[in-house]
């Protein structure tokens, strides 16, 4: 495994419910990563790769700042160049509690933030707190800071939600911060709210060199881990568990043809995965499926939670 960046999801609460989110966070959800398990999941991959990068987000990762901000300070302690996070900017309601958290991010290492800003999180959040957030920041001495702008089709586009968030985004157009567009993905809330905004495209094929995060199963080149301890290399697609068993022998031992799932993936894509369920009577519907990565998604929870189970 080409190891090059750690990614922790550092918990799957949040102050919103944001009828896009691909992560189904909510207020409703309380999983957290503990400081010990952060440290040590730092200490283990470094161990064994040379981590360029390390980012955490959730959820809403500053809901846990003196968690957040022990895990920044360790990978710095680490020698981890780029240290990075994700975050709605809720932490900015106040200004001057804003701009000693962004204080203590910087002195932990922090080095680059993306703030989500646009018309899903708009609903929960004043846009005067992630604007609040953002000049913390800026002031702190973190000078790579970003608004991080979820559309369903473009920043450019005409439908109803890309239109609000490119309104939003020229109220803040005074503070100079690039901005970073990321297209909503057909997972979660978002399949469930956003379906017209969701081109169906051809299921057939292998997954390798195009996995959902840009992540090439036979090489990863990052991870990341979930509060559970799960160790996922694709959109819930884990390869061990790091409370079960060290991340450094997880991430020395990989090898994709081990791994039946995987190995499915790579070689044939979710379609190979139908097998074991066609065997037993399951009836394929195909247009339900937007497309090879909702089918993966959909199909390995069948699998998970069936007696339908591939044996390595």
């Amino acid at each position: 495994m080409n190891l090059q960046r750690l990614e922790f999801t550092f918990t799957t609460k949040c102050n919103s419910q944001c009828i896009h989110c691909q992560a189904d966070a909510s207020p409703l959800r309380n999983d957290v990563m503990g400081v010990r398990d952060a440290h040590n999941y730092l200490a283990e991959a470094t161990v064994v790769s040379n981590i360029e990068s390390f980012m955490v987000f959730g959820g809403e990762p500053m809901l846990y700042p003196r968690e957040v901000i022990a895990a920044f300070g360790k990978a710095y302690q680490l020698g981890i160049p780029r240290i990075e996070m994700i975050t709605n900017g809720v932490w900015g309601k106040d200004r001057e509690t804003a701009e000693k958290l962004a204080a203590k991010l910087k002195k932990a290492g922090l080095n680059k933030v993306n703030i989500s800003v646009d018309t899903f999180h708009a609903r929960y959040i004043p846009l005067e707190y992630p604007k609040n957030s953002a000049l913390a920041l800026l002031k702190a001495g973190i000078k790579n800071v970003k608004w991080n702008v979820a559309v369903t089709e473009s920043i450019d586009a005409e439908n109803e939600y890309d239109k609000k968030t490119r309104e939003l985004l020229r109220e803040l157009e005074p503070i100079g911060l690039n901005i970073n567009t990321v297209k909503i993905m057909p997972m979660g809330r978002a399949l469930q709210n956003l379906s017209k905004f969701f081109p169906h495209t051809p299921l057939e094929g292998p997954c390798e060199g195009e996995p959902i995060i840009g992540n090439p199963l036979t090489n990863p080149e990052s991870i990341c881990i979930e509060p559970s301890g799960a160790v996922d290399i694709c959109w819930n697609l884990a390869i061990g568990n790091a409370k079960e068993a060290p991340l450094s022998q997880i991430i020395s031992e990989y090898d994709w043809q081990r791994d039946s799932t995987i190995k499915t993936l790579v070689e044939e894509g979710p379609i190979g995965l139908l097998k074991p369920l066609k065997a037993h009577g399951h009836r394929f519907q195909k247009d339900k499926y937007v497309n090879k990565c909702h089918l993966c998604v959909e199909i390995r929870k069948t699998l998970n939670t069936s007696l339908f189970k591939f044996s390595d």
